[in-house]
């Protein structure tokens, strides 16, 4: 793929009056209201200008008339795309990683608008990368995006992970499937001395939850001795970590059954299948049916919030979720509890919690409040790039 470096090749979009604050900053995002003039005779993932509504020139990104967030900020004023330009925000983006994980081969190499290529996102998982592409815009870069992947990691496979809800919003297809190499039969990584048996092509996102890698550690300071509930557990990470740390017994309810074979496999590998029992079932309907008490209890959903509009009927939900959590909480007890909805708030998400303690009935402290994984920045100007939320709490 070839780009132009004269900015007249370009056609122009001009900005509303007071619309470029938000850019000058540097968040990434153009919305269809805020340009003077039509945008629907334009090419989707094709390259524009964008321009204040005084004419000063603010950067160059692709547009998508079909989309609420019309355009995307890829240079901004000073630089220019160019084949070289994007293989060095990849270079630049795994050096960043490198310096957060040394000697770690698995984390999420690059994130979106926080390494300047906004809709691109790939995941390492050893000798394997798995990419995802959510934008029109780098849909038509992909084939380039994989050979600059392939050239710079020499990986045994590329996986490409287009499946996720927010291609529906720009119009496009899911699939998934390999774009290099092959995957190996039983693919397994090893984070924090764990070995995880990972699905790169048919597991939950690109194979593993990454954003929660930091925070699975808090749990040495609550779990030794402790019975602990592990809720979403998918592959049984916080588990393990919670096995690992010296739990007596840890139960982990997912209602994937592919996830709850992994989930046993782990904690098979890793020698805690005396302490670690899975259970297959609807997370609600086992908090329903549940007696126990548990001294620890982590409640790590999928987003419930797809948009804006669903957001009162997900508020609800998390409500009810948490307040039966609360219920199975030992009397000084830790809650561990997180939203990675980025519609929801913190603070809706701390109004969600103060409304599930009245309806308990329970009293919390919040001993942390703590964020995604550093190898998912956050990018100053756009806090749209802070999603996850995860709130530590202890009964009093």
């Amino acid at each position: 793929m070839e780009f132009s470096t004269a900015l007249k090749d370009y056609p122009e979009i001009r900005l509303q009056r007071g619309r470029d604050r938000r850019l000058l900053y540097g968040h990434k995002w153009v919305f269809s209201n805020e340009i003077d003039g039509p945008v629907k005779d334009f090419t989707p993932g094709s390259w524009v200008r964008v321009v204040s509504s005084k004419g000063a020139y603010l950067g160059l990104g692709y547009i998508n008339p079909r989309s609420l967030i019309a355009v995307r900020i890829i240079c901004p004023a000073g630089t220019r795309p160019s084949r070289d330009y994007f293989r060095r925000l990849i270079i630049d983006a795994d050096a960043r990683r490198k310096e957060i994980f040394p000697g770690c081969d698995c984390y999420r190499l690059f994130f979106s608008e926080s390494d300047g290529l906004p809709g691109f996102i790939v995941d390492r998982y050893g000798d394997v990368l798995v990419a995802q592409v959510n934008t029109y815009g780098v849909s038509v870069m992909q084939d380039m995006l994989v050979e600059f992947l392939v050239d710079i990691f020499s990986p045994e496979a590329v996986v490409y992970r287009n499946d996720s809800a927010a291609r529906v919003l720009e119009e496009l297809p899911l699939e998934k499937g390999i774009a290099y190499g092959n995957l190996p039969d039983e693919h397994t990584v090893v984070l924090d001395g764990l070995v995880f048996l990972v699905d790169t092509l048919e597991g939950q996102k690109t194979g593993m939850y990454l954003d929660q890698r930091e925070n699975r550690k808090i749990l040495k300071h609550f779990v030794d001795g402790k019975r602990v509930l592990d809720l979403f557990c998918y592959d049984g990470a916080w588990s393990l970590y919670a096995a690992r740390f010296g739990a007596k017994l840890v139960v982990g309810v997912d209602q994937s059954s592919k996830a709850l074979d992994r989930a046993r496999w782990n904690a098979r590998k890793n020698g805690f299948q005396n302490i670690c029992t899975f259970v297959e079932a609807d997370v609600f309907d086992f908090l329903k049916a549940n007696r126990e008490k548990f001294d620890v209890i982590v409640c790590d959903p999928p987003a419930f919030v797809k948009n804006k509009k669903s957001l009162p009927q997900a508020v609800k939900g998390y409500t009810d979720l948490n307040r039966r959590a609360m219920l199975a909480l030992a009397t000084h007890g830790v809650l561990i509890t997180c939203s990675c909805s980025y519609h929801l708030t913190e603070q809706m998400f701390h109004e969600v919690l103060m409304n599930a303690s009245l309806a308990s009935g329970r009293k919390f402290v919040v001993l942390e409040t703590r964020g995604q994984s550093p190898d998912h920045p956050v990018l100053l100007p756009m806090p749209e790039t802070r999603y996850l939320k995860c709130f530590v709490m202890k009964n009093v």
